[in-house]
């Protein structure tokens, strides 16, 4: 199972690209820089604090370590690309702990990845992105606080804990901070409880693993961390807005596991 947190930490730089139709994500951050083009429909996007709209023929750049989630419109279709910073080194040497003003940007063509036969192919194109957006909005300093720290490890222990018995409580403990004032900045920054991320994320896990294999539907409950198939089943509803099995026959195409490993290219 492929997770975002992990992107950018791999022992050699990356570079995958891949597409995704229907799919939304839930606040996370990772090491790698992220773009992803609109091909139709519209993509709705939070980065830190802000919210973005991104329409056909727009696409949108989150830097590393930026706290970030997305939502699709229904029949929404987009290309993801993602890679290591070490891919664009000169780039981060110059702006070091920069984000841009504005993360969003229009494009006339579709993204051509055929010529990106080799690893100089690659640092072009993305150095290509790079010098877009020098010249189309300013960088600034990014924020850097407590409370952007703390969420970190929040997010952090969600995504190493979800599949097993994970609570603020315990979330709290592990961090060193207390339980009231965890609940508090989280919600602020996330936009939801603590319980209902958690949600949200042991549901995006189980629509992977119902696209991607062939597991019997209360083994992926459990696998995702409910002990109960009725509550799966109801967060799953209320979540995705159909029921596990109806989903996995469904034409919602969020199977990007196949495409990660044909376009991965690293070295």
């Amino acid at each position: 199972m492929v997770m975002f947190q992990k992107f950018g930490l791999e022992s050699t730089p990356i570079f995958k690209h891949f597409e995704l139709t229907n799919l939304n994500y839930p606040p996370h951050f990772h090491r790698a820089f992220e773009v992803i083009a609109v091909q139709r429909g519209q993509l709705h996007v939070k980065i830190e604090d802000q919210q973005y709209i991104i329409n056909r023929h727009q696409f949108v750049v989150i830097f590393p370590d930026q706290i970030h989630g997305f939502n699709m419109r229904p029949q929404t279709k987009v290309t993801e690309i993602i890679f290591s910073p070490e891919l664009v080194a000169s780039f981060i040497d110059q702006y070091p702990d920069m984000v841009p003003t504005n993360p969003v940007f229009f494009y006339r063509q579709s993204f051509d990845f055929s010529t990106l036969e080799n690893r100089f192919a690659i640092k072009g194109f993305l150095y290509s992105i790079c010098g877009l957006i020098i010249s189309r909005t300013s960088l600034r300093k990014r924020k850097k606080s407590k409370k952007v720290n703390i969420i970190h490890q929040l997010i952090n222990f969600i995504s190493e804990h979800y599949h097993e018995e994970c609570t603020l409580k315990i979330a709290a403990k592990n961090v060193g901070y207390d339980y009231a004032y965890l609940s508090r900045i989280f919600k602020t920054a996330i936009g939801m409880s603590f319980t209902e991320y958690l949600n949200h994320y042991r549901i995006t896990q189980a629509t992977q693993l119902l696209k991607n294999t062939e597991e019997k539907v209360t083994n992926i409950a459990f696998q995702v961390g409910y002990e109960n198939l009725r509550t799966f089943n109801r967060n799953f509803q209320k979540i995705v807005g159909m029921r596990p099995n109806i989903y996995r026959h469904s034409n919602d195409n969020s199977n990007y596991q196949k495409a990660f490993q044909e376009n991965y290219i690293s070295g």
